[in-house]
Protein backbone atom coordinates (compact mmCIF):
# COMPACT_ATOMS: atom_id res chain seq x y z
CA UNK A 1 0.00 0.00 0.00
CA UNK A 2 1.47 3.37 -1.14
CA UNK A 3 1.03 6.58 0.79
CA UNK A 4 -0.14 9.35 -1.62
CA UNK A 5 1.20 12.66 -0.88
CA UNK A 6 -1.16 15.12 0.62
CA UNK A 7 -0.93 18.61 0.97
CA UNK A 8 -2.75 20.69 3.82
CA UNK A 9 -3.72 24.14 3.00
CA UNK A 10 -4.64 26.39 5.51
CA UNK A 11 -7.34 28.49 5.66
CA UNK A 12 -5.44 32.10 5.86
CA UNK A 13 -6.39 34.96 3.65
CA UNK A 14 -3.43 36.35 2.65
CA UNK A 15 -4.72 38.56 0.08
CA UNK A 16 -5.47 42.23 1.38
CA UNK A 17 -8.48 42.68 -1.10
CA UNK A 18 -9.91 39.56 0.56
CA UNK A 19 -9.36 40.88 4.27
CA UNK A 20 -11.35 44.04 3.48
CA UNK A 21 -14.16 42.40 1.72
CA UNK A 22 -14.41 40.60 4.58
CA UNK A 23 -14.45 43.03 6.84
CA UNK A 24 -16.55 45.50 5.03
CA UNK A 25 -19.37 42.95 4.95
CA UNK A 26 -18.96 40.12 7.66
CA UNK A 27 -18.37 43.19 10.80
CA UNK A 28 -21.54 44.98 9.93
CA UNK A 29 -23.94 42.27 9.58
CA UNK A 30 -22.51 40.93 12.97
CA UNK A 31 -23.09 43.86 14.15
CA UNK A 32 -26.41 45.07 13.11
CA UNK A 33 -27.53 41.40 14.18
CA UNK A 34 -26.19 41.38 17.74
CA UNK A 35 -28.34 45.30 18.07
CA UNK A 36 -31.21 44.07 16.76
CA UNK A 37 -31.19 40.89 18.67
CA UNK A 38 -30.89 43.42 21.50
CA UNK A 39 -33.95 45.48 21.01
CA UNK A 40 -35.72 42.54 19.36
CA UNK A 41 -37.49 41.63 22.59
CA UNK A 42 -40.31 43.94 23.45
CA UNK A 43 -40.76 45.35 26.93
CA UNK A 44 -44.31 44.68 29.08
CA UNK A 45 -44.37 48.20 29.25
CA UNK A 46 -45.40 47.97 25.57
CA UNK A 47 -47.56 44.88 25.87
CA UNK A 48 -49.52 46.66 28.36
CA UNK A 49 -50.10 49.62 26.41
CA UNK A 50 -51.45 47.41 23.18
CA UNK A 51 -55.21 48.39 23.90
CA UNK A 52 -54.46 52.03 23.77
CA UNK A 53 -52.00 51.76 20.80
CA UNK A 54 -54.86 49.97 18.99
CA UNK A 55 -57.56 53.09 19.78
CA UNK A 56 -54.73 55.47 18.14
CA UNK A 57 -54.14 53.41 14.88
CA UNK A 58 -58.23 53.47 15.01
CA UNK A 59 -58.30 56.98 15.47
CA UNK A 60 -55.63 57.75 13.26
CA UNK A 61 -53.72 59.57 16.01
CA UNK A 62 -56.02 61.16 17.80
CA UNK A 63 -56.34 59.09 21.31
CA UNK A 64 -53.79 58.72 23.08
CA UNK A 65 -54.24 56.65 25.72
CA UNK A 66 -51.66 56.47 29.16
CA UNK A 67 -50.86 53.15 28.88
CA UNK A 68 -49.25 53.75 25.12
CA UNK A 69 -48.54 57.52 25.89
CA UNK A 70 -46.18 56.30 28.57
CA UNK A 71 -45.15 53.71 26.75
CA UNK A 72 -43.97 56.35 23.27
CA UNK A 73 -42.29 58.66 26.33
CA UNK A 74 -40.46 55.47 27.68
CA UNK A 75 -39.43 54.69 23.38
CA UNK A 76 -38.05 58.48 23.10
CA UNK A 77 -36.08 58.12 26.39
CA UNK A 78 -34.63 54.95 25.75
CA UNK A 79 -33.65 55.57 22.05
CA UNK A 80 -32.24 59.35 21.56
CA UNK A 81 -33.15 59.82 18.23
CA UNK A 82 -36.18 57.75 17.63
CA UNK A 83 -36.79 55.73 14.99
CA UNK A 84 -40.26 54.93 14.68
CA UNK A 85 -42.91 57.92 14.87
CA UNK A 86 -46.13 57.27 17.47
CA UNK A 87 -47.65 55.54 14.85
CA UNK A 88 -45.26 53.37 13.66
CA UNK A 89 -44.66 52.58 17.23
CA UNK A 90 -48.23 52.07 17.96
CA UNK A 91 -48.52 49.45 14.70
CA UNK A 92 -45.13 47.67 16.56
CA UNK A 93 -47.23 47.40 19.89
CA UNK A 94 -49.86 46.48 18.34
CA UNK A 95 -48.75 43.68 15.87
CA UNK A 96 -46.98 42.37 19.43
CA UNK A 97 -48.22 39.09 21.38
Amino acid sequence: MALIGTQAIAAENNNPFQGALMITTIVPAVIISGATAATSSIPDLFKSAKRDALAFIGSDGEIRGAEFEQASRHYRSAYGSPLMSDMQLAQVIAATD
